[in-house]
């Protein structure tokens, strides 16, 4: 797939399936990483738990996105973890993967220097018990966003991402209107390792429980442009850095020994 294909199917339908973001390593890497944070958040550690959301939490607030699922019985199981290099400074190996940087480069019709990154966490849907995610559009998000709308967000499955198992379902071309949610026109999809799905910050997009035996884990990743005027600013680490601020941490870190980045 070319980059002239990718930005002609993003412009149209508000997202693309872009293959080629994570090499097998970064993608065993991001799997490692995850399940430590994952598990570190199941032990209760407090630096885990501060900020992040759990299945629990999400259960009870939106009960109808869970259907059948007793949130007591899910405290401990994350739904979303944020800011992951704050929580290890390897995640900085994933985040500076130059293919997803050129990738914002051609969607967002900049250079690379004019890129930057905004946010980072894990979205998980846990086998059985994940919890739908209502309708939205990024651009309206009150954590991290811009006056133009101008980000778009990565969405790396650490395994394979589908309609059976909770995969981000779509309304293409969505991005172009101000339609609201309609079931008609949805679509799933299909998203292997290694590949991404980049969203426009306007096309409307959630998603429904997993009930299968399959998790559904994904790194999310936000960029936008350094002229784009501020809403929202969330406070992680790195925010506002560019690719080569990220580039030169993740060189430091590999030459010193990569810390876990435990608080």
């Amino acid at each position: 797939m070319t980059g002239k294909d990718i930005k002609k199917v993003f412009d149209a339908e508000g997202y693309c399936v872009v293959p080629g973001l994570l090499s097998p390593r970064q993608i065993g890497l991001a799997r490692q990483l995850s399940q430590s944070l994952i598990n570190r958040h199941r032990a209760g550690e407090e630096a885990m738990t501060r900020k992040a959301v759990s299945v629990a939490s999400v259960t009870s607030q939106h009960p109808d996105r869970n259907p059948g699922v007793e949130a007591g019985h899910w405290e401990a199981e994350p739904f979303i973890i944020g800011d992951l290099i704050a929580h290890d400074e390897r995640f900085s190996e994933i985040i500076a993967s130059l293919p997803i940087w050129k990738c914002a480069c051609l969607l967002l019709e900049c250079d690379l220097p004019d890129v930057i990154f905004h946010l980072s966490n894990l979205t998980l849907k846990p086998a059985g018990v994940g919890p739908a995610i209502g309708w939205h559009r990024d651009a309206g998000n009150t954590y991290f966003s811009t006056v133009d709308g101008r980000t778009i967000r990565f969405l790396l499955p650490l395994h394979a991402m589908s309609e059976r198992n909770g995969g981000t379902a779509l309304i293409p071309g969505s991005h172009r209107s101000s339609r609201e949610y309609s079931s008609s026109g949805e679509t799933f999809p299909s998203v292997p390792p290694g590949s991404g799905l980049v969203l426009h910050s306007q096309v409307l997009h959630g998603g429904y429980p997993n009930r299968s035996v399959e998790n559904r884990d994904v790194v999310v990743l936000q960029f936008g442009v350094r002229s784009s005027e501020l809403i929202h600013k969330g406070n992680e680490h790195f925010s506002l850095c560019d690719y080569e601020d990220m580039k030169s941490f993740r060189t430091s870190q590999r030459e010193i020994g990569f810390s876990s980045g435990r608080e």
